[in-house]
């Protein structure tokens, strides 16, 4: 089939739950484009995740505050909630891989303003932030159109596998950044960690743009901003309800099972007297091996068992795992705990991408996507201020572990009461080895 008979094809799926799913390993890199949205995303990734490390530093050293490192963190996920409904509706209208070259093109120029800012010494808290929120504004640009670019490129069929690899870019690149930008900023200084920064993402853009004769056409038929945002509302709570549980559902579970990492320090010191704070990177090792490990069981478990059924699980043992993390007192204990973490975790999400954006038709999922990130910036960035503030008064161990055991329950009162949520098998009818 040609590249443009494919495209059309693509354009064409709507719903995951009636089209056969591709199960071989390596689906989506079958598809030609595919590889570059991969290496795209990784590359973008890292960057962002460099970004952390070098400005959350500076913002500590500057001020001799861990809050302002804290309002670092605040800015890179804030801006999703302002500009990610805007970035959603102008994914849907315009070329997808425009956007998402555009965002990460203008995350490089925050990048190369700060680099040069440190290297003139000139570099105060104000305008780190403003940089930082550059950085956060140009991804809340790109998320949308990467996230419908996806299906839009490898099809619904492919989109399981898809999410599962789109997983493992993530999780790759929370490796690869910090394992690049932190021995240059203590070998070389921020300013070339900032320079670091700017180089990912204009290979992130590079790959993106270079895809942008690939991306199947949809014809927009909204013009303007409110009137879209008012359409994509109505679709994912009247229409196509499935969408609507599934953005309610992934916003408890950011918030109440996900936004624990900024507590691991007291915990790694409080339960495992890892003062020193090789306890705690081992955790946070553990946790990352863990996710890429969840997104390949993803690839695995699928041929054989329904999505939503493998969705429900990965919920259960995601909320059940933090308290087995939380009350352990022995470290390979809680190193296992944080593994079940790190799997159910990202399976789980590369399960909710493939099911929202497989289940949605092509010209909402641009608008779709930014709800999606929406819920997810928002809670885990509130939610980890909150877990943070109650272990001021709380043991953390109990703090780590309730948000677990509460997301379980909630999760089991949706499946009584929400009856479109509730897989209607348990194995995946539809399996053919050779597709």
């Amino acid at each position: 089939m040609s590249p443009e008979s494919n495209n059309q094809e693509n354009a064409k799926e709507a719903n995951i739950e009636d089209v056969e799913q591709d199960t071989s390993l390596f689906a989506a890199f079958k598809v030609s484009g595919f590889p570059r949205i991969w290496t795209s995303i990784l590359s973008g990734n890292s960057g962002r995740f460099s970004i952390l490390v070098v400005a959350g530093w500076e913002a500590f050293k500057l001020s001799h505050s861990a809050l302002w490192s804290s309002i670092i963190a605040f800015c890179i996920l804030i801006p999703v909630a302002f500009v990610g409904p805007i970035a959603g509706a102008y994914a849907d209208r315009y070329n997808k891989t425009l956007i998402m070259s555009l965002g990460q093109s203008i995350a490089a120029i925050s990048c190369l303003v700060a680099g040069v800012l440190v290297y003139l010494g000139h570099l105060n808290l104000t305008l780190l932030v403003i940089t930082t929120l550059g950085v956060g504004i140009a991804n809340a640009i790109q998320n949308p159109a990467w996230s419908s670019l996806v299906p839009a490129v490898i099809g619904v069929k492919r989109m399981v596998n898809g999410g599962a690899m789109v997983r493992i870019a993530q999780q790759g690149s929370e490796f690869l950044g910090p394992l690049v930008a932190t021995p240059l900023l203590v070998g070389v200084g921020p300013d070339a960690v900032y320079l670091l920064s700017a180089l990912f993402y204009l290979a992130g853009a590079t790959f993106a743009f270079s895809l942008r004769n690939q991306v199947p056409f949809v014809a927009a038929t909204h013009r303007g901003i409110y009137r879209p945002l008012k359409e994509a509302f109505v679709y994912v709570s009247t229409r196509q309800r499935l969408l609507g549980t599934l953005l309610i559902l992934v916003g408890l579970h950011c918030g109440l099972t996900m936004a624990y990492t900024g507590i691991i320090p007291k915990l790694a010191e409080h339960n495992l007297r890892g003062s020193s704070g090789g306890i705690y990177g081992e955790l946070l090792t553990a946790v990352g091996v863990g996710a890429i490990l969840g997104a390949i069981m993803v690839i695995v478990v699928t041929r054989w068992l329904d999505l939503k059924f493998v969705l429900i699980i990965t919920g259960v043992v995601s909320g059940l795992s933090l308290v087995m993390l939380g009350f352990s007192t022995l470290v390979w204990l809680s190193l296992v705990g944080a593994i079940l973490v790190g799997a159910s975790q990202s399976a789980f999400m590369a399960l909710y991408l493939a099911l929202l954006q497989g289940s949605t038709i092509p010209e909402m999922r641009g608008r779709v996507a930014a709800m999606s990130n929406i819920l997810v910036g928002s809670t885990m960035s509130s939610f980890a201020l909150l877990w943070g503030g109650l272990t001021n008064s709380n043991s953390v161990e109990w703090v780590i572990a309730t948000p677990g055991l509460v997301f379980t329950l909630i999760l089991g009162l949706m499946l009584v009461k929400i009856p479109w949520l509730r897989p209607s098998k348990l194995t995946a009818l539809k399996f053919s080895p050779t597709n």
